[in-house]
């Protein structure tokens, strides 16, 4: 007796298709289960890279704050017993010296301020930028400004010093490397951030010639920056700027 195919080949047709879903759930289900363990390794090494770059760059700060207060403590110290030795002598035997003790020690004051500014201590972030401004535009004979809107939020020392330094590094790059000068330093405080905007008027640079020479003093400044930025949790932009140089623009979420 012959059977008719529908009989068979339908229910084989539907016990194929349930055999293949079951197949395509599975290897759905592994492949969601390889993806979560990949998302959780990934976010494994995302964490202790920042933890390995967060201690990276706290020893970095705390190796300057040891040099910037041995500047002061040690080298301003002897400058300045030098200089009561030299007064001491008689007949105005040290009128050629003292000028030259007085711009060493001033050169000292500039170092140990640069390594660590104690406005940060002790007014804080505005008031440190403000300064470094007033600094590099005496030192420099650069026209810098700083501009500052909105109402400040409340941040922590780390986060000042890590704004800070980001603000240093956009400022000496366009002064040593762009060779501008002009540059406006904008500080913008919103309800859940702030943005940082550094403008210059120089030459302007490569940025993708510039992270294949990261050895370089521009491409480690930049470097560094970007490890700041990626710290705080923010957005690093560069762009240029008409009709010359360029805007380096950073945005830090602090909700």
């Amino acid at each position: 007796m012959n059977m008719d195919p529908q009989v068979w080949i339908l229910p084989t047709v539907a016990l194929l298709m349930l055999v293949g879903m079951a197949i395509a759930l599975l290897v759905a289900l592994r492949h969601k289960k390889r993806m979560k363990e990949e998302v959780k390794k990934l976010r494994q090494e995302t964490g202790n890279q920042r933890k390995m770059l967060k201690a990276a760059l706290e020893a970095q700060e705390s190796e300057r704050r040891r040099l910037a207060k041995d500047l002061q403590d040690n080298l301003g110290m002897m400058l300045m017993t030098m200089r009561v030795s030299l007064n001491s002598l008689p007949g105005g035997q040290a009128a050629e010296l003292l000028p030259l003790v007085d711009q060493t020690h001033e050169s000292v004051q500039r170092m140990s301020w640069g390594l660590m500014p104690p406005t940060l201590d002790n007014f804080g972030l505005p008031q440190s930028i403000q300064e470094m401004c007033k600094r590099f535009s005496k030192e420099e004979a650069t026209e810098i400004s700083y501009r500052e809107e909105g109402q400040p939020l409340s941040l922590d020392k780390d986060q000042e010093l890590l704004i800070f330094r980001i603000a240093q590094e956009a400022c000496c790059n366009a002064l040593k490397h762009a060779r501008a000068s002009n540059i406006a330093i904008g500080l913008v405080w919103g309800q859940d951030g702030l943005q940082l905007t550094v403008t210059d008027n120089g030459v302007g640079f490569d940025l993708a010639g510039i992270k294949h020479k990261v050895g370089g003093r521009h491409g480690l400044g930049l470097y560094n920056m970007e490890n700041r930025v990626a710290l705080l949790g923010g957005g690093l932009d560069f762009k240029k700027n008409n009709p010359s140089g360029t805007v380096v623009s950073v945005v830090v979420p602090l909700t």
